[in-house]
């Protein structure tokens, strides 16, 4: 597999797209699985783990029988981005995803896809598009306070390009959580680990409560 993110994207979306077919039969109607997109600054520690967390929930979900009526009848798929990877240090980025959302995500019996040769996550972090906002049915946003105006900087950006004719119908497509992020100052003083035990022990009951809310 070539070393290029484009090729790894498309290789992990491939790898999530064939799991999905094999987990269980396809849904008698024979449609394509909706998409949910999570946000956050850097792709590399909540929204990568809200991604393959809901995944995983999403593939499980479908393994249950046609009849079950747990089952969702439209399959779920998840992808993720970031919004400003410069905040990314050189670490960051040749590790891919942070150790706290790997750690977390094995913990929970989470599969996490490696390069065979490096050994590290397929995931690459990646900038978000224009259209990433139009093409997902559900968008959401890791942190309210932080997210809301670097994401009204970026329609207005397309804006003035004149890409975009309604930035008020892009804004209103996007919910937002609460999750902060490790390097955000918590309110009382904690370690990294612990920051991210905390945001992860949120950010997991999130994507459950929205996977069975789907």
């Amino acid at each position: 597999m070539s070393g290029h993110p484009g090729n790894r994207t498309l290789f992990k979306n491939l790898l999530l797209v064939l799991s999905m077919c094999l987990a269980a039969p396809p849904s008698p109607a024979g449609d394509p699985p909706r998409r949910v997109l999570f946000i956050c600054t850097g792709n590399y520690f909540r929204s990568a783990f809200a991604e393959h967390y809901f995944n995983f929930l999403s593939a499980r979900n479908q393994k249950l029988g046609a009849g079950d009526p747990l089952r969702k009848k439209v399959p779920w798929l998840a992808e993720s981005r970031g919004m400003d990877l410069s905040q990314l240090s050189s670490s960051q980025r040749a590790a891919r995803m942070s150790r706290y959302t790997v750690e977390r995500l094995r913990k929970l019996g989470v599969p996490v896809p490696e390069e065979p040769r490096s050994r590290l996550p397929l995931h690459t972090p990646t900038l978000l598009s224009l259209q990433d906002l139009e093409r997902f049915d559900r968008v959401i946003a890791m942190h309210d306070p932080s997210h809301r105006p670097m994401l009204r900087r970026f329609i207005a950006h397309h804006q003035a390009q004149g890409q975009v004719k309604d930035p008020r119908t892009l804004e209103d497509r996007v919910t937002y959580w609460n999750i902060e992020d490790v390097t955000l100052a918590p309110v009382i003083p904690l370690t990294p680990r612990q920051q991210a035990d905390r945001s992860l022990d949120q950010l997991q009951k999130e994507v459950e409560a929205l996977f069975g809310a789907l």
